[in-house]
């Protein structure tokens, strides 16, 4: 068996080749504009390698390091990485098996050849010696496969592939390289395949604003991968790729006309009025937002059940101004988005020119949620169809992450791990895209019943799987009315008087939703809002998850204390209490979700400033958060 230093040395050494053959191959596709189909598929898989491949570099982008210890861990794996490293090297390096398997010709680039190329003696000759690098192969090879390796890269660096076989062979060259990538991931641990394959979506992102129509052939690229295999777990793979795509590119395009002063373009019939609803008492969720019929949709006389959050409109701004500026939040949610970003489809606004302070974001609720609602239909009623808003109500109302906290006892630490891994997850996907949630809090974060198995709702059992994110309107933080007195186990002369009101209000707001918000963006709410600001958000989320307390609950109270009413700004100190009372908090998480889940809940709620890959850090504590378990 090859020894782990001799395995460290070969792969490091034929990482370069295989990019180069990669390289070739594009190359090809790229020059005939008949054959860009497979030009954007060969461009996928070597994105999907690329992503594989980022995960053994170091900082120094050396694999060295990360390859020797797995190969010292788990050196039967190793050796299976070089041997499909070796397999792929051999095959597009061979002459005769290019012509043969994949009607390719390698020949000399114009430029370097001379008059005695021989290019088809001298491929043949590495393709030979790789042979050599198997089971067998030790430390003491090394002088040589050195010279010969970099003797081939140089040569590879000179060639080019030519066509001379049929349109079907091309497409056993896209095979063998997918085939190949499917391999390493087969060779490759958990944790590393994980990483993988969040870095997937920044790679295919790469040239996004400079070269959109890369991205968007990726796309492509990745529904025809979609349609041709049989996997479900590569069906769902490659799908997530197509979607994660267009959701981007939807959000480049409206930054691009927003630059410009303009809005996209909207369907006059995603623009409903109110008359177009029934907004029923017991659908209501909160100030903001509720549940609603739509009615007469899809068709006449159907109804289905949608979630509408009212985005107030200041006094100061122009409503007009203010819809087409939310034109632009709709055209971007209302892109395909992978399950894994967790972000609603927009279906439409509500506008009506009879109410100026509000206008409505409506959005899709899940399948076995919105449709079958009982509809109102004149002058025919079935006795069979419950018809009361509050039976329906009933059946398919969601809960908030936060009334779970306050009215059961904790979930199983099972289903809190991986919440907490989805919620990290969709942070770390939002932030590839360029999108910034900013109010991630644990109210806004909904679960719905489940799906019985006639597929209607059961009301009796959550639906862990599918949390809904919401929370898209831009009201001032603020939280339902409680007295302090449930959390702070104080009596209610310890709360303050509301500054510049001059008196105590008999059930005071518990206004805990503004520490979800870094202390450095409450400090100055003018400061440009940035990615580590949503990640202190989901630090918080993940701290009330652990410790199945609400923030105001946390240090018996400490945060309810200082409850203010939402109309007064709180004071430099209260932020700074805030801060270090929900920093305090994370040591505890340790002795009840285990190390690793405080160490990363911890990470996520530093108050330093975080320079740097910040997309680099969230994707490795996804990943460290993969290893939580009950």
């Amino acid at each position: 068996m090859a020894d782990p230093t001799a395995i460290t040395a070969a792969l490091t050494g034929l990482f370069p080749l295989v990019k180069e053959v990669f390289l070739m191959t594009q190359v090809l596709f790229e020059a005939d504009k008949k054959l860009r189909s497979f030009w954007a598929r060969v461009e996928l898989q070597r994105a999907i390698f690329d992503a594989w491949e980022d995960g053994w570099l170091d900082a120094r982008d050396k694999p060295d390091d990360k390859i020797k210890a797995y190969a010292f861990e788990k050196p039967l794996l190793a050796r299976g990485i070089l041997k499909e490293f070796v397999s792929l090297l051999k095959t597009l390096s061979d002459p005769d098996k290019l012509k043969k398997r994949y009607g390719l010709r390698p020949e000399r680039i114009p430029k370097y050849a001379t008059r005695n190329d021989d290019v088809p003696r001298d491929l043949r000759y590495y393709s030979d010696y790789l042979s050599s690098v198997d089971s067998r192969f030790n430390i003491k090879g090394l002088p040589a496969f050195n010279k010969s390796i970099n003797d081939h890269l140089n040569l590879l660096k000179t060639v080019r592939y030519v066509i001379v076989g049929k349109d079907y062979e091309l497409e056993d060259v896209v095979i063998r390289f997918t085939e190949f990538n499917r391999d390493l991931q087969l060779y490759t641990d958990s944790e590393a395949n994980n990483e993988a394959a969040q870095r997937i979506y920044e790679v295919v992102l790469t040239g996004l604003h400079s070269k959109p129509d890369d991205p968007a052939r990726l796309a492509e690229a990745a529904l025809f991968e979609q349609k041709a295999t049989i996997d479900p777990d590569a069906k769902r793979f490659y799908g997530d790729i197509a979607k994660f795509i267009g959701f981007s590119l939807s959000l480049r395009d409206v930054t691009v006309l927003n630059g410009r002063g303009l809005s996209p373009n909207m369907p006059s019939q995603k623009i409903f009025t109110r008359r177009d609803f029934s907004f029923d008492a017991p659908y209501k969720l909160g100030p903001h937002s509720t549940l609603a019929r739509l009615l007469d949709y899809p068709t006449k006389y159907q109804t289905r059940l949608v979630l509408v959050e009212w985005v107030p409109v200041p006094k100061t701004v122009n409503v007009k101004t203010k819809l087409e500026g939310l034109k632009s939040e709709w055209y971007v949610l209302h892109a395909d988005k992978p399950d894994g970003l967790l972000l609603p489809t927009a279906q439409g606004l509500v506008y009506d020119n009879t109410d100026s302070n509000f206008i409505g974001i409506v959005f899709q609720l899940p399948s076995h949620i919105r449709t079958e609602v009982p509809p109102k239909i004149a002058g025919r009623v079935d006795p069979r169809v419950v018809r009361s808003p509050k039976t329906t109500a009933a059946q398919r109302m969601p809960t908030s992450l936060r009334q779970l906290i306050l009215q059961q006892p904790a979930l199983d630490l099972g289903v809190r791990f991986k919440l907490a891994q989805k919620l990290l997850n969709s942070l770390h996907l939002m932030h590839t895209a360029g999108w910034m949630h900013k109010r991630i809090r644990a109210d806004n974060i909904l679960f719905f019943p489940s799906q019985s198995r006639d597929g209607e709702p059961d009301p009796t059992r959550l639906d862990f799987e599918n949390p809904f994110l919401a929370g898209f309107h831009s009201a001032r933080l603020e939280i339902e009315t409680s007295s302090v007195l449930e959390v702070a186990a104080k009596p209610l002369e310890h709360i303050r008087p509301l500054q510049g009101l001059g008196k105590v209000l008999n059930q005071p707001r518990v206004v805990a939703l503004d520490a979800y918000q870094h202390p450095e963006y409450r400090y100055n709410v003018n400061l440009p809002y940035r990615n580590q600001y949503d990640l202190y958000g989901v630090g918080a989320v993940l701290l009330e998850l652990g410790l199945w307390e609400t923030l105001e609950m946390l240090e018996k109270g400490d945060i309810g204390r200082r409850g203010y009413d939402p109309r007064v700004v709180p004071t430099k100190d209260d932020i700074r209490k805030d801060g270090e009372t929900v920093e305090r908090a994370g040591w505890k998480l340790d002795r009840i979700m285990g190390s690793t889940y405080g160490k990363v809940v911890r990470e996520c709620l530093t108050l330093k400033p975080m320079p740097g890959d910040l997309l680099g850090l969230e994707r490795t504590l996804v990943a460290r958060l993969a290893h939580c378990q009950a």
